[in-house]
């Protein structure tokens, strides 16, 4: 092996390592998105996940300051979370916030342009700054800032430090940007919660809104999810695989004459049907080979934790039932209940066509895509064993 195969080899470890650190973070923070109640505790998890499960030296979020509150003692951003070895930086480095003729800190800049700010070396990338001289005296080599865009403009910044130059390549930046979107869900969402306590319990379309709202962040974060499974991949290129399944089962639930309402809650929870997979190590979706018993043990539990991180979001209650269920099968063959007949939920029984047909149809890391007439064929051939004879029908009737 050459010299070059040997650092083309090492370069191509580092990328994954990286890959994979960026997918921890981005997989763990999701989980505190849905979990955590008060916007103050979304932010400080945030910054502890970033820290302790992406392995960075410090985070920290703010919040831009109005223009007319700026006075030469204030400060552009004021930091509302952080995490990590911070050690006084915020305090020391904010007077540089604020005089725009200073050299350009990341999170300030962020603010200004409303856009990532990548700085790959604190060392030699500008003349000394305050700012610049407080991270490097704190062993801060590089950092990212990302602006946290909210429907009405910036949120916030989050601004992440490591201890080593070059730590944010382009595809661990594309992730961490993920997660500012699903962070400004996040935090639009749960002010809008609180906010609902203030309202007459007669204001419907504010509560409609808020509802759009509340799906849209769940959406997101399951987008989120999907693309960590796929990263490493390009069978994701097209629509999303649950945009698929939740625009097949909205079709097969209209075919069968569903009141509208059921059919919205079909397609929310088949958008959604694998955020379980949240907590699943991202190698296991782009491992070129079929799964170990052990490994599709713990791809089994993914309904259960869909339905545990679902069934206390102020969603319909059969959304989450529909997750839980959505691989169970009519003769009892499914799981992870081990369910059958009726006591399937019809929903989760027309999740359970549309998601098998949407698997065929797509390609995986360790097959092609079979493709939509072995689909139909498959279904047509469970037909009232493993799947619901009117569902198998009614898909059928879609495509023939």
């Amino acid at each position: 092996m050459t010299e070059f195969d040997v650092t083309a080899r090492e370069k191509a470890e580092l990328t994954l390592e990286r890959i994979g650190r960026a997918l921890r973070t981005l997989n763990a923070c999701n989980e505190a998105l849905l979990r955590v109640e008060s916007e103050s505790d979304l932010l400080n998890s945030v910054c502890r996940i970033i820290v302790e499960k992406g392995g960075y030296a410090m985070a920290w979020y703010g919040a831009p300051v109005p223009a007319r509150a700026v006075t030469v003692q204030g400060t552009m951003v004021q930091p509302l979370a952080q995490y990590g070895r911070e050690d006084g930086f915020l305090t020391e480095a904010k007077s540089s916030w604020v005089d725009l003729q200073q050299v350009p800190d990341p999170t300030s800049t962020a603010v200004r342009a409303e856009a990532d700010q990548v700085f790959s070396n604190l060392s030699v990338d500008f003349p000394m700054d305050q700012w610049q001289e407080a991270a490097l005296k704190r062993g801060y080599r590089s950092c990212v800032a990302l602006p946290i865009k909210g429907q009405n403009g910036t949120l916030g910044v989050l601004t992440i430090f490591a201890s080593i130059p070059d730590a944010f390549d382009e595809t661990e930046v594309v992730l961490l940007r993920d997660l500012a979107k699903d962070m400004a869900y996040g935090i639009e969402t749960r002010r809008m919660l609180a906010n609902l306590d203030h309202l007459s319990s007669e204001n419907q379309q504010y509560r409609e809104v808020l509802q759009k709202s509340l799906e849209g962040s769940v959406k997101a974060i399951a987008d989120s999810v999907e693309k960590r499974q796929t990263v490493k991949t390009d069978y994701e290129k097209g629509p999303g695989l649950g945009h698929l399944t939740s625009a097949l089962a909205g079709d097969i639930a209209r075919e069968m004459g569903l009141p509208q309402e059921t059919i919205h809650n079909i397609e929310l929870a088949a958008w959604v049907h694998d955020l379980g997979n949240i907590t699943l190590p991202a190698e296991m979706f782009t491992k070129p080979s079929r799964l170990t018993e052990e490994e599709m043990a713990l791809v089994k539990n993914h309904a259960r934790v869909g339905y545990e991180l679902l069934k206390n979001i102020n969603l319909p209650e059969s959304v989450a039932t529909m997750v839980w269920q959505h691989h169970e099968r009519q003769d009892g063959s499914g799981y992870p209940q081990g369910l059958k007949g009726d006591e399937i939920l019809l929903e989760s029984r027309i999740m359970a066509v549309a998601d098998v047909v949407e698997s065929m149809v797509t390609r995986r890391p360790y097959r092609q895509a079979p493709g939509i007439e072995l689909a139909l064929q498959e279904i047509e051939r469970g037909k009232g064993t493993l799947f619901d004879a009117a569902v198998v029908d009614a898909c059928l009737r879609l495509f023939k």
